[in-house]
């Protein structure tokens, strides 16, 4: 006589293969959302590290940044403002002049920009620059924004002429205000374009290296995502430290105002 097998029914091989699969979504759900935490960790960690030690913050804005509350970001830990003013010779900023008259009503150290154009005259850009800001160019030295764009690239733009037109603008605007000038740009073009034509002019840099840099860097770029809070919300802006302590900052300032006078 056989001997009779209990078998299970077909639905509880099933049902069991399904709370396998299951259990391996859900574990592979966790590691996601593991590994997701840990990188967010260590990005907040990295980002830190970037401005930790760094007490003079700042952001550089634009028109694209839209209506600013200057009082609000002063009281998120702000110090200071770059305001885009103007770009070669003939582009001005929307909300330069708003930007500028509603500022002016904090203790925030203002500065200006002015991004550079290969293919404008220095002559034709300082003009455009003194006509459109007049005096408004706060407390801090003017910054001139270097980079490439469109077809000007560091393949094809011609480094010896670009080099004599940022050295004559850098001296145009200093000569004109009696304010020192600080050119903004990354490491290459700096190292192309600004150190061999710029000896003594304060650099401002776009890195993360943050640390351990010269006295000549006076400012750095270190993100597009500096989180700060204005009319209830929190934004995103291009954040900016000092590179140096709170009483060189009013040290700065002061030396600003009284090279201007």
């Amino acid at each position: 006589m056989t001997k009779q097998r209990h078998l299970k029914p077909v639905y509880a091989h099933t049902r069991g293969a399904r709370w396998r699969r299951r259990g391996w979504w859900l574990l592979v759900l966790l590691l996601i959302v593991g590994l997701g935490w840990g990188g967010g960790q260590w990005l907040h960690y990295q980002r830190e590290a970037v401005v930790k030690g760094f007490n003079v913050r700042g952001v550089a804005v634009t028109q694209n940044d839209g209506y600013l509350d200057f009082a609000a970001l002063q009281s998120d830990g702000l110090k200071f403002v770059y305001l885009k003013a103007t770009q070669g010779a003939s582009y001005t900023d929307d909300d330069f002049s708003s930007n500028y008259q509603r500022i002016v009503g904090t203790n925030l150290g203002v500065g200006v920009t002015h991004v550079f154009s290969f293919s404008s005259s220095a002559a034709a850009q300082a003009a455009y620059f003194e006509k459109t800001v007049n005096d408004n160019i706060g407390n801090l030295p003017i910054a001139i924004q270097v980079q490439y764009y469109g077809n000007y690239t560091a393949k094809t733009v011609n480094v010896k002429k670009a080099q004599a037109k940022l050295r004559a603008l850098v001296l145009k605007l200093t000569e004109h205000y009696g304010r020192e000038c600080v050119i903004w740009s990354n490491t290459a073009v700096e190292k192309q374009l600004v150190k061999p034509a710029i000896k003594k002019s304060p650099l401002w840099l776009d890195t993360t290296s943050t640390h351990h840099r010269s006295s000549r860097v006076l400012f750095m770029h270190y993100s597009d995502r500096a989180v700060y809070r204005q009319n209830g919300t929190s934004q995103e802006f291009s954040g900016v430290v000092f590179n140096g302590s709170a009483s060189d900052f009013q040290s700065l300032i002061d030396q600003s105002l009284n090279a201007t006078n």
